[in-house]
């Protein structure tokens, strides 16, 4: 008997797990766009400063502050170096988010298509769901917004 006992503890653990698993993967199949976003946008704090007065005089709402993103890297089969990527604030304007990052006078933004996707290209890959970056000049008191479209070769 005691093999049986052994054999039904098995199966119902297998099938608590096996149900945690689909319940995981279903819960991430309908996870609604921008989940990713809304979840960001309640882990970080913002403090009042020189930007946030900006965007919000421009009508955008501040949901979060200061974001570094953890990466990995690899090279062929070497170790996986660690590296980071840093965006300043999380925003949103009428229902659409925007990433947000400072023009900064010691890494000053190249205003150019290709200046553009190298510098900011990661930021839309990373979160899809924004409607765009937005890039605040706290000197000059200005905010651009950059949008990415894949175009078709063709056309």
């Amino acid at each position: 008997m005691a093999k049986f006992g052994d054999w039904f503890v098995f199966l119902v653990a297998v099938f608590l797990l096996l149900w945690w698993i689909w319940r995981r993967f279903n819960h991430w199949l309908h996870e609604p766009p921008g989940y990713r976003l809304r979840k960001l946008a309640k882990s970080g704090e913002v403090e009042p400063d020189e930007a946030v007065a900006l965007l919000e005089q421009q009508g955008y709402e501040v949901l979060s502050g200061k974001h570094r993103i953890p990466l990995g890297v690899a090279v062929d089969d070497g170790p996986l170096q660690p590296t980071r990527l840093y965006f300043d604030y999380l925003a949103a304007k009428e229902d659409k988010y925007y990433l947000v990052k400072l023009d900064k006078s010691r890494r000053p933004i190249e205003w150019t298509a290709s200046g553009l996707r190298e510098r900011l290209l990661v930021y839309a890959l990373l979160f899809p769901e924004c409607e765009g970056i937005i890039i605040a000049n706290l000197k000059d008191q200005w905010l651009r917004t950059v949008r990415f479209q894949v175009e078709d070769e063709n056309g």
